[in-house]
């Protein structure tokens, strides 16, 4: 090769390597628009994260060897309510001396509208009994469904084993009011 040529050639790659290390051109950025919030509508919360509430039942008697019917009902504000078409979910993930841990429960809000059984035995002898769960719901305000929170409730419950116990009982579990700001 020629010294023009070998000349020509270096001047070329090395004006592609500038090239390379060149900036890209300026292009305008936007910032992403906010988080909507729960006033905005069913959507707005729909992939938040809800803050779980503990709730604690000290002492709730049921069946000695036999087993009780425990009704889970909600209390709402008046206004709000159970979204029917909304998952609802029930995971238990603590059974201590039941003979057995209730099932976990994946449905709408349908199925739980004005709450959900649970049946619970306990071992024979024992003292005293636990159970343990995370109850996942959305309400909505009834009229209009344009505010839905979803809620995450963290339940515990202490049975007391008697043969005095009814077959059935009852525990309320309070939820939050749904309405715009």
């Amino acid at each position: 090769m020629s010294a023009r040529l070998m000349v020509a050639l270096a001047l070329v790659l090395v004006a592609g390597a500038c090239e390379r290390t060149k900036e890209p051109p300026f292009t305008e950025t936007r910032a992403a628009p906010p988080p909507p919030s729960a006033a905005a509508g069913p959507a707005a919360d729909k992939d938040a994260a809800p803050h779980t509430e503990k709730v604690e039942f000290p002492e709730v008697p049921i069946r000695s060897g036999a087993t009780t019917t425990v009704h889970v009902k909600w209390k709402a504000p008046e206004g709000t309510g159970v979204n029917a078409d909304a998952p609802f979910k029930v995971r238990w993930n603590r059974s201590d001396a039941l003979a057995e841990a209730p099932q976990d429960v994946k449905a709408t809000g349908k199925a739980a509208q004005a709450g959900f059984d649970v049946a619970v035995k306990p071992l024979d002898g024992a003292p005293n009994a636990t159970l343990g769960g995370v109850i996942d719901l959305v309400v909505c305000d009834d009229a209009t469904h344009s505010v839905c929170i979803p809620v995450r409730r963290a339940v515990e419950i202490e049975f007391v084993p008697s043969s005095a116990a009814p077959d059935e009982t009852t525990v309320t579990v309070a939820l939050p009011q749904a309405r715009a700001r």
